[in-house]
């Protein structure tokens, strides 16, 4: 009579313990998923550092962090189906990268210039979307010992999941007091830092006399639409997939939990028998 009653006083302290696990294992499993929730993930910063300087065409790719780099030509040349030089890596620390072109200052390493009014097309290689976060930026002029004043813009583009495209324009910086362009931070409308992309393009546009920023096949830019990108934070988004799989393994986990917890019953019961 005394062993009955000990299994059966035992068997309560024998069967909480597994339900404990479970309901720990659940908690860190939601904490986790919790992470993964507020925070993108595969996040990059592309500095162009890792690269040889070199040019590139409209129509070739690059291919860096996971990212293709599109580079586009100018209006002109694409409506008649032309090819031009609009892609260049360079090297911010010598000073002969640009022989005519008055080069942004302020490059610890290399970066992306885009000249003769050409543009670029960010996407990523796993054609998942993605958020921008900043990037540092500068105005090429087409000659040094341009007086110092408002050339143009800027302009960045974005392709949404749903097809709808998004724009922005931001104030190329002006010189500095040493009479140069220098890379400068952009600073985001926060609408459009919080879009998630699956495509984004850079181009510039110039000032025309009538005061309209244009870079268009009517109001062409005449190669002045040139500008430079360093050090662009972007980073992936999962997909909503990602998630359901998350979600999936929580239900596993829970139905395991309760099926351990089930058995501890059953074996306690046939002890205190």
């Amino acid at each position: 009579m005394n062993r009955l009653s000990q299994a059966a006083r035992v068997s309560p302290a024998v069967i909480n313990l597994p339900a404990t696990r479970g309901r720990k294992t659940i908690f860190s499993t939601l904490a986790t998923l919790a992470l993964l929730a507020s925070a993108p993930a595969m996040a990059d910063v592309l500095s162009f550092d890792g690269l040889l300087p070199d040019i590139y065409e409209s129509g070739q790719t690059l291919n860096t962090s996971s990212y293709n780099l599109l580079f586009l030509a100018d209006p002109t040349t694409a409506a008649g189906g032309g090819i031009s030089g609009v892609g260049a890596i360079l090297d911010g620390r010598v000073t002969s990268s640009c022989d005519i072109a008055a080069c942004p200052q302020g490059a610890s390493g290399n970066y992306l210039a885009i000249l003769n009014d050409g543009g670029v097309n960010f996407s990523r290689a796993d054609h998942q979307a993605f958020t921008l976060a900043g990037f540092d930026y500068s105005f090429i002029a087409p000659v040094s010992g341009l007086p110092n004043m408002d050339w143009g813009q800027l302009q960045l583009s974005g392709t949404l999941s749903n097809g709808q495209v998004v724009s922005t324009a931001l104030a190329f910086p002006g010189q500095g007091s040493d009479g140069n362009y220098h890379f400068q931070s952009a600073s985001l409308l926060s609408g459009f830092s919080n879009y998630t992309f699956t495509g984004l393009t850079f181009n510039a546009c110039i000032f025309n006399e009538g005061g309209m920023c244009s870079n268009s096949l009517d109001f062409p830019a005449f190669n002045q639409g040139q500008f430079a990108l360093d050090n662009i934070n972007v980073s992936a988004v999962p997909e909503p997939s990602t998630y359901l799989m998350l979600l999936a393994g929580l239900g596993a986990i829970g139905m395991l939990s309760r099926r351990r917890a089930g058995k501890v019953v059953t074996t306690a019961t046939v002890q205190g028998a």
